[in-house]
């Protein structure tokens, strides 16, 4: 029983504080505003397809997409405060930017092509992120995080694919026939 309160108590302050090297400090420290960052434009993106799209099971993506990240955003915020002090609001960058301004005069298939693309090139790089931090993270809660992301981001991925396949006859892999 002594053990068990133990181990607990050793999980808890494995988890609870600063990696110990500071190289491992510092990249959880930067993974953690970009990946915010990150998801934040993909919450932004997914927010356009209220009224925007042709297919229910693209909107109720877009759904899942804005409830999951907007989770995984609140979480890493308090991780980056916890760990390290660091307060860090999600901000947008010039290429997020452009391309909800270029979506947001979409609608239609038009939108769906666009953003389906879109948001597949965005996880693909959320998914490459998230393999450095797999080699490079130290907290066990963050890499189960990354893990996970990384694999509902590829499923995501998949089933885009499957649909601009499905209902536009694209093929993305064919990086020019992307919208």
């Amino acid at each position: 029983m002594c053990s068990a309160a133990l181990l607990c108590f050793a999980s808890f302050g494995f988890s609870s504080g600063p990696a110990p090297e500071r190289d491992e400090r510092r990249f959880e420290i930067d993974f953690l505003t970009r990946m915010i960052d990150h998801h934040y434009g993909a919450v932004k993106m997914a927010e356009l397809c209220d009224g925007r799209t042709v297919h229910n099971e693209l909107l109720d993506m877009c759904q899942s997409i804005k409830t999951a990240q907007t989770a995984e955003i609140a979480t890493m915020q308090g991780w980056l405060q916890s760990w390290y002090g660091v307060t860090h609001e999600p901000q947008l960058d010039r290429k997020t930017r452009r391309q909800i301004d270029q979506l947001s005069r979409l609608s239609g298939a038009e939108f769906e092509k666009h953003f389906m693309a879109g948001m597949i090139m965005h996880h693909e790089m959320a998914i490459d992120m998230g393999r450095d931090a797999l080699l490079q993270a130290w907290h066990p809660d963050l890499l189960n995080m990354v893990a996970k992301m990384m694999g509902s981001q590829a499923d995501e991925i998949v089933q885009l694919r499957l649909w601009l396949i499905q209902w536009y006859g694209i093929n993305d892999l064919d990086r020019n026939d992307r919208t």
